[in-house]
């Protein structure tokens, strides 16, 4: 047999034998050679379908559409006369003097069931793809609304109204607060409230991540950037933003270097990943807060004056506890409701004590303040004995500037823990070092540094 005529036995034996369907039309739409599985689709022999028009048999084919356009046409849903669905290729053909001479037709599958089992594989992958979808969502968003800031004080009334006016914006917000006074929360209802509600939640404790690590966590970084990274590279929490509200936290404490590149974000909403010259586009909303005097920082230079003026679009100062003593009762019952499954009250001297406090670490403390007291109440009703010796002893009270209070506050609790601690030894120092975990020259060193002497009352 001549070599090129058992090439083209060859060729039509391989096309006959393939389990997936196959035909051939010249540039007419003539159907010059048909595989037995693609006649088989048409319910026919192929010597049949040879000769005749491809629309003749399929009425909606896509070829006619092929051999106009003479354009690859890959994985194309066809429906069948006898209501069989295929995903086929078709691939325009020229011979090696480049001229146009047909279509070849070929199905992805070998039955039209296959199509269905892919199409039910890929709805599954699309549900298990929303999914996850939904709990990264559930997982970015912002666990705090208006009605989280608990309290009805006229400060903190004030504080919400504002708040409410601003998150109606998409101006940058800076949120200025002591430690502990709820700033978060803040940003969180912000976002909430804001068009941008369906949007991630992301926060930045800017004072937490390191710094060697703070451009790589915050902006990404491309596959290879550095020794270490990630194959693939990782997207930056800011990134992760993208549409919703970018929370920075301790702002304050943003390196130099990571404001001159955060500021150039701002301006221009391109970020560049570490190790990459690709910008990428992204869109969020601003929310900084700190607890630090900016402006002060700016003379020392340890603070951008132009980043300060980009974050500072509008600003909302949270009222610290001490100024809004009406709110505590408020906010131990709401406490006390979500921390404990049972009932459980404050009696009048414990309320008082605990209103009373100046509380310089504000609704965080007084947060661990109520859970350790639900700790060692009885039945269900927290008192004096319960609190903290700087809450149940007068004498132990701050009547200081909230500057020094903290201070204070540490030193004269370290102060009546060591007395009461040498009192039970018979101040016997080695015994009580012992029960402290101390050495003896540490006990003589905190006695002169408190100012405690033998049988001295405090």
């Amino acid at each position: 047999m001549p070599k090129q005529s058992l090439q083209s036995t060859l060729i039509s034996v391989a096309m006959d034998n393939l389990p997936t369907g196959a035909f051939i039309c010249d540039t007419e739409g003539i159907i010059r050679f048909i595989n037995a599985a693609y006649a088989k689709y048409l319910g026919l022999h192929p010597e049949d379908a040879l000769g005749r028009h491809i629309t003749e048999l399929i009425p909606t084919s896509g070829i006619p559409a092929v051999l106009q356009s003479r354009q690859v046409e890959l994985r194309q849903l066809r429906r069948l006369p006898n209501g069989a669905t295929l995903i086929v290729n078709r691939v325009p053909l020229f011979d090696k003097q480049g001229e146009f001479i047909g279509v070849l037709s070929m199905t992805l599958f070998d039955t039209a069931d296959q199509v269905q089992d892919l199409l039910n594989h890929v709805s599954s992958l699309d549900n298990t793809i929303n999914s996850f979808q939904r709990r990264i969502k559930s997982a970015l968003a912002s666990p705090y609304t208006i009605e989280s800031i608990v309290g009805s004080s006229h400060s903190i009334m004030e504080f919400k109204k504002f708040l409410l006016r601003y998150a109606a914006t998409d101006a940058a917000v800076l949120i200025q607060g002591e430690t502990g006074s709820g700033k978060e929360l803040a940003a969180g209802a912000i976002h909430t409230a804001s068009a941008r509600a369906e949007g991630p939640f992301v926060g930045i404790n800017c004072a937490a991540i390191p710094r060697e690590l703070f451009e790589s966590e915050v902006f990404g970084y491309a596959a290879g950037a550095f020794s270490g990274a990630r194959r693939e590279g990782s997207v930056g929490k800011i990134e992760v933003a993208h549409k919703g509200t970018l929370f920075l936290d301790e702002v304050g404490d943003l390196p130099l270097q990571i404001q001159a590149k955060l500021l150039r974000v701002l301006e221009e909403k391109r970020i560049v990943r570490l190790g990459s010259s690709r910008p990428r586009d992204v869109d969020f909303r601003l929310v900084a807060a700190t607890n630090r005097d900016l402006k002060a920082m700016i003379a020392a230079g340890t603070f951008r004056e132009d980043l300060y003026y980009r974050i500072n679009g509008m600003r909302l100062n949270m009222p610290p506890l001490r100024e809004r003593r009406e709110d505590i009762p408020l906010l131990i019952q709401h406490f006390l409701s979500h921390i404990s499954e049972h009932v459980v009250a404050c009696d009048d001297a414990a309320m008082q004590a605990l209103v009373a406090y100046s509380w310089p670490g504000n609704i965080r403390e007084l947060r661990n303040v109520v859970g350790r007291a639900l700790s060692l109440c009885r039945d269900g009703r927290i008192t004096t004995a319960d609190l903290p010796p700087e809450l149940s002893h007068p004498s132990l009270r701050m009547t200081m500037s909230p500057k020094g209070q903290l201070r204070a506050m540490a030193q004269k609790t370290e102060a009546h823990i060591l007395h009461m601690t040498l009192c039970a030894h018979n101040w016997n120092v080695a015994a009580t070092a012992r029960a402290l975990g101390i050495s003896r020259a540490g006990i003589y060193a905190k006695m002169r540094c408190l100012g405690i002497r033998r049988h001295q009352k405090l």
